[in-house]
């Protein structure tokens, strides 16, 4: 169990990532008039973001890009607008109460979104209602679009594009396609992902005939070049204990839609903490923590192709701010749960060793992120003036993200 020193900790700590929280809020405003291009409407004036063509960022920029436009698309959709465009074939049109959405989602996957929607529409849902495929597109800079839209021109399959004007992330993109879905189940599919003939149909009646939030089966990984097996994933059977030593389970699974929007939907604002990856480890904790049960197929249904941009290769980077933020996020699920020293793929000592030491100097550290975080956005502007290059040297080097 956790000690009460532990738990003292950890809840100073919340105190000031929620600081933290307020700081990034309330400095909204400011974040619009500096670094967003404003464009007239005819009816309304809007927010875009600045319009990077450069993609040799580093994470940290990369991270502050995408902050900045999740509040443009916001700002759109407070003024009620959507923030993307729709096309759909007819078959889509023709289907009213679909038993599954199957949501799908798109970056720059030219290379694997055929194979991704063929395994779909080979899907056997004879027994069902029939199904409507929704296909996200985070704003590809490749042909992935143009060749969906070559798709369901050609398909039978129930298939609607969203082209979403802004590139805001996997999270963004799924809550897009939860509010979008006209069903009452929604299975998650990656682009360069795909699934066997009988998933769809066992997945559902499993979950339909229960109270479940979730029922997943499992996935076999396979490596993108040879084709052969590599791992098998989201094999073992629902177990919160088990959950918050490791994630186990992946987001390829089967949910109740309307549980998901209880819950909140994916967290968009992880982004904040680290980078992309752990968003469905946060919706499956985030189930536990409302006491939702799920349930193990214990079937190969799927295949989770492993390549040199899956995400995993960039999550590493930030599992430990993760790890942090979901000790605090997640501190009664840990409590009620916990019968290991590791917790978010961390041992104990090393999670809350690393907490304490922020602690001593947290505010003047957050105080300087921020301050980091403004001036990161500047440069991205004016990276040629030596003024400029010396200004961020210095605090590159003060905040000890360059040598002396």
């Amino acid at each position: 169990m956790i000690s009460h020193l532990t738990r003292t900790q950890l809840t100073l700590n919340q105190e000031k990532l929620n600081h933290r929280h307020s700081q990034i809020l309330a400095n909204h405003k400011d974040l619009e008039k500096k670094y967003f291009q404003q464009v007239v409407d005819e009816q309304l004036a809007f927010y875009k973001p600045l319009q990077i063509n450069k993609s040799d960022w580093n994470l940290e920029e990369k991270r502050l890009l995408f902050i900045s436009r999740l509040q443009a698309a916001n700002t759109y959709k407070s003024k009620g607008y959507n923030p993307w465009q729709a096309t759909s074939n007819q078959a889509y049109k023709n289907i009213q109460n679909p038993s599954i959405t199957v949501l799908v989602t798109l970056f720059n996957y030219s290379k694997y979104i055929y194979e991704c929607l063929d395994s779909v529409a080979q899907s056997d849902i004879s027994d069902l209602s029939g199904i409507e495929v929704l296909v996200i597109d985070d704003c590809s800079t490749d042909n992935s679009a143009s060749l969906v839209e070559e798709y369901l021109q050609k398909s039978d399959l129930p298939i609607c594009l969203i082209k979403k004007w802004f590139n805001t992330g996997l999270t963004d993109s799924r809550n897009i396609g939860l509010e979008l879905s006209r069903s009452k189940y929604v299975f998650i599919l990656d682009a360069d992902n795909w699934i066997y003939p009988n998933c769809l149909t066992i997945l559902y009646h499993e979950i339909n005939s229960s109270s479940y939030a979730a029922v997943y089966g499992e996935i076999s990984q396979f490596d993108n070049h040879s084709r052969k097996e590599l791992n098998r994933i989201s094999n073992h059977e629902w177990d919160v204990s088990k959950l918050i030593q490791h994630p186990y389970i992946d987001a390829m699974a089967m949910f109740n839609k309307n549980i998901l929007l209880k819950v909140g939907g994916y967290s968009t604002n992880l982004i904040e903490y680290g980078w992309f990856g752990w968003d469905d480890y946060d919706l499956w904790l985030k189930l536990a923590k409302f006491n939702y049960a799920c349930k193990f197929v214990p079937q190969v249904l799927s295949a989770y192709r492993v390549h040199s941009h899956s995400m995993i290769n960039t999550t590493n980077k930030y599992t430990l701010h993760l790890a942090r933020y979901f000790c605090h996020q997640f501190a009664d699920v840990i409590q009620k749960y916990q019968t290991s020293e590791m917790i978010f793929g961390f041992q104990q000592n090393e999670l809350y060793s690393q907490i304490y030491h922020l602690q001593k100097n947290n505010s003047q550290i957050l105080l300087q992120e921020l301050q980091f975080a403004y001036l990161q956005i500047d440069a991205l502007k004016s990276r040629n003036s030596p003024k400029q290059k010396n200004i961020w040297l210095k605090l590159k080097r003060l905040l000890g993200f360059a040598k002396s």
